[in-house]
């Protein structure tokens, strides 16, 4: 018979080890969880396979260059050479509007706080004019594409070449995004977006850049928009965008004289991932010349960083694609399709 003292050590072992296998049960499943994100990031599954629902893509739109020599480039990247990127991306729809007269009710509705109070002369399918009747100003809208360009013909206004007190910094770029939002065409992604000022000086029926706000008759803002999927959105000029509005110093209707607005709607759940060209590939085709320089100072770039984005065209798309972007010294930017030529219209 097992006596007081034997059982005690017994006991004192049974309380031992089951707390032990308690605290063990208890830490188990985030001990576990813990050892299985550890696996799958150093072992990492494969995505699934690209969609491509849509079928062949059309070619990006980008610009003609000049017929000049392709620059000597030079590969100098924190990562010491191409970076690993993934292997394929979305690609959104963009979005028309399909009922043209009541985007059209829409946008008289709005511009009548512009001044433009009389009906709009159609000037084709998609197009409508608006007059300002006071001071000739216009205002052409794409009903489909939601597009449009506005214009004071300030060069006939002696009072414009006295006028220096324009919105600096910051504020312009307010105005231009109230400018934006009295047309109905502010988009959420625009709001939080990053906008870029230039000040510039009349001279004739020119403008020029000027560093000094003191001088200046007008301010010129590009809006861009904010980055999609985490990944940035370039455009045709690089540090420009196809959203721009040029403020006077004017206090009245002749505030805003000129603006432009080009923007791809883009359809947040009608998108598809597609296979990438290998970034080897894509930073050959930049040697060969068959990239889009956005901006280039010099004819020898060190390129410092590859990277993805999407690309904003000037004219319509029907998809907001993919591009690598080759960024360099100078504000050198350049952009190559970044979906497999086997997934482009020839």
């Amino acid at each position: 018979m097992a006596t007081l003292t034997e059982v005690s050590q017994v006991a004192r072992k049974v309380i031992k080890f089951g707390g032990i296998a308690l605290v063990v049960l208890i830490l188990f499943p985030g001990f576990a969880r813990i050892v299985k994100r550890i696996y799958l990031t150093l072992n990492p599954p494969p995505p699934p396979a690209p969609t491509v629902i849509y079928g062949k893509l059309p070619r990006l739109d980008f610009p003609a260059m000049p017929n000049t020599a392709t620059p000597e480039y030079t590969l100098e990247t924190i990562e010491g050479g191409l970076p690993k990127l993934d292997n394929q991306a979305k690609v959104y729809v963009v979005g028309i509007n399909k009922s043209r007269l009541l985007t059209l009710n829409r946008v008289k509705q709005k511009v009548v706080s512009l001044g433009f109070v009389n009906e709009p002369i159609q000037t084709d399918e998609q197009t409508y004019l608006f007059v300002h009747p006071k001071i000739g100003s216009l205002l052409s809208y794409n009903v489909v594409s939601g597009s449009f360009t506005y214009s004071y013909d300030w060069t006939q206004d002696n009072a414009i070449y006295q006028s220096h007190d324009i919105p600096v910094g910051s504020e312009s770029i307010s105005e231009a995004k109230s400018f934006l939002n009295s047309v109905g065409s502010l988009s959420e992604d625009l709001v939080s977006g990053n906008g870029k000022f230039i000040y510039l000086l009349a001279s004739g029926s020119a403008v020029f850049p000027t560093d000094s706000v003191y001088d200046a008759n007008f301010v010129r803002v590009d809006l861009f928009r904010a980055n999609k999927d985490k990944l940035r959105v370039v455009t045709v000029g690089g540090d420009t965008s196809p959203i721009q509005v040029m403020i006077s110093g004017m206090s009245d209707s002749r505030k805003i004289v000129q603006a432009s607005f080009q923007y791809s709607q883009i359809l947040e759940n009608d998108f598809a991932t597609y296979p990438l060209l290998p970034v080897q590939e894509a930073w050959n085709n930049l040697l060969a010349g068959k990239g889009y320089i956005a901006k280039k100072i010099t004819d020898k770039v060190t390129v410092r960083r590859i990277t993805l984005a999407y690309f904003e065209s000037n004219q319509p798309q029907k998809f907001l694609q993919p591009v690598y972007l080759f960024e360099g010294d100078a504000g050198f930017m350049a952009y190559v399709q970044a979906v497999d030529p086997k997934m482009v219209i020839e």
